[in-house]
């Protein structure tokens, strides 16, 4: 009998020690300010955001002197899973060669794809919006 309660305790226990969920990130590089940026797994990309036509949004992280922080953003530089050298979409706050607008709390700022690391993730962002949906 007290091998029943003890192992339902012991159980009980277990469930309630499991460690919580936490956003999965991938190294994709190091950009050539020093920063680490990750893809984060937990956020699939989406390319129908908030009736953004020709957008994609997508939640990403850099590691720098500053700490860590998840950063959200926004590309018009992805199609069929592929990153474009020219915008899908064209309006006044598109950028004129690959990249993404990041939302920080001072506003928008716009991120250039000039880093190895940058580049990686714009392709992977890319690569996984096209296959969530074919």
């Amino acid at each position: 009998m007290l091998t029943k309660i003890f192992s339902g305790l012991l159980g009980l226990s277990l469930v309630l020690a499991s460690p919580p969920v936490v956003a999965r990130s991938i190294l994709v590089g190091v950009t050539n300010e020093g920063a680490k940026l990750y893809a984060l797994t937990n956020y699939p990309p989406n390319s129908e955001d908030d009736g953004m036509e020709g957008w994609t949004s997508f939640i990403y992280a850099v590691e720098d002197a500053r700490g860590y922080r998840e950063v959200k953003a926004y590309t018009s530089f992805c199609n069929g899973g592929n990153v474009l050298s020219h915008p899908v979409k064209g309006t006044k706050d598109t950028m004129k060669v690959p990249g993404w607008h990041s939302e920080t709390i001072r506003g928008s700022i716009s991120v250039v794809a000039d880093s190895q690391a940058s580049k990686n993730l714009l392709k992977s962002v890319c690569y996984i919006v096209y296959n969530q949906f074919h």
